[in-house]
């Protein structure tokens, strides 16, 4: 791996604080280009970004248990540095941006600014994930509804009876019900704010607001997500929260049966998400 360029600079310095060459090289058995010595480097075989997103070990004693447990591992040590760096640079950007949501919604005891959003929050919450997907959701939600059995239209649309189903059963329907968007799907947000039960706790986290890792950690930590299962914004969400040992992550849905207008939930297990990760990425 590179020390700059991809994936640290684009991906993993922008999801996580802190990071070390040095302590992942130790943590995660990392091998630096910069760190080989140059009559090896011809030897070394490049791997770019999508096929190493479509990479799927083909090893003959892996199973999908491997997989989980290393994800766990990974994502549990990074936010323990982030974590590490946040608490020594409480002012830096990087935590502003990532406890920008938290803060405008629960307030934060060291800046009388924040909680400025917190009238008519709970401290139970729920958050959305809601985007458009038009270039390619609608034929990947297409194939997976084939293939997997996902409604095709339920994780775009969001029906206000959907998101019913799934927070009643929970006590959560009268709780606060925030969502993260790409602003590009108007429908959802407006089914929601107008339903009468869900409503009047309803809110769209606001562009002021809005950070990329601000979005993600308002949604890991929430009671309840609910995302679209072809994002991968909503797929790393998940993951996370699985890693963290956080319950109630809601990304599959189906009717009950070709006659019913009841909708149920699926594949809410994190064996079964893995499951439907290693048959989605083929298909990408």
């Amino acid at each position: 791996m590179h020390t700059s360029g991809f994936p640290m600079d684009s991906a993993l310095r922008e999801l996580y604080l802190g990071l070390n060459t040095t302590e992942m090289a130790e943590r995660f058995g990392i091998l630096f280009y910069d760190n080989v010595e140059e009559s090896h480097r011809s030897g070394l075989t490049t791997v770019m970004q999508e096929p190493l997103y479509h990479y799927i070990s083909n090893h003959p004693d892996y199973n999908i248990f491997d997989g989980i447990y290393h994800r766990q591992y990974l994502i549990q040590e990074l936010y323990q540095m982030t974590a590490r760096e946040m608490a020594r640079h409480p002012g830096a950007k990087g935590v502003a941006d990532m406890c920008a949501s938290m803060h405008a919604y629960f307030g934060n005891k060291n800046d009388l600014r924040a909680g400025f959003l917190s009238r008519g929050i709970t401290q139970q919450y729920t958050v959305i994930h809601s985007r458009a997907v038009e270039t390619f959701g609608p034929r990947f939600l297409s194939k997976m509804h084939e293939v997997f059995g996902v409604d095709d239209k339920a994780g775009i649309d969001l029906p206000t009876d959907l998101v019913k189903s799934i927070l009643t059963p929970l006590g959560m329907a009268n709780k606060t019900i925030l969502m993260i968007t790409d602003s590009k799907t108007q429908g959802p947000i407006q089914r929601l704010s107008s339903d009468p039960e869900l409503g009047p706790h309803f809110q769209v986290v606001p562009n002021e607001v809005s950070t990329l890792t601000g979005d993600i950690m308002l949604a890991i930590l929430s009671d309840v997500f609910i995302g679209n299962p072809v994002s991968t914004f909503s797929q790393y969400i998940a993951q996370a929260r699985y890693a963290l040992g956080i319950e109630n992550s809601y990304l599959f849905a189906r009717k009950k049966n070709d006659e019913s207008e009841q909708w149920e939930t699926f594949c809410n297990d994190e064996v079964c998400f893995y499951q439907f990760v290693n048959t989605f990425v083929p298909l990408f």
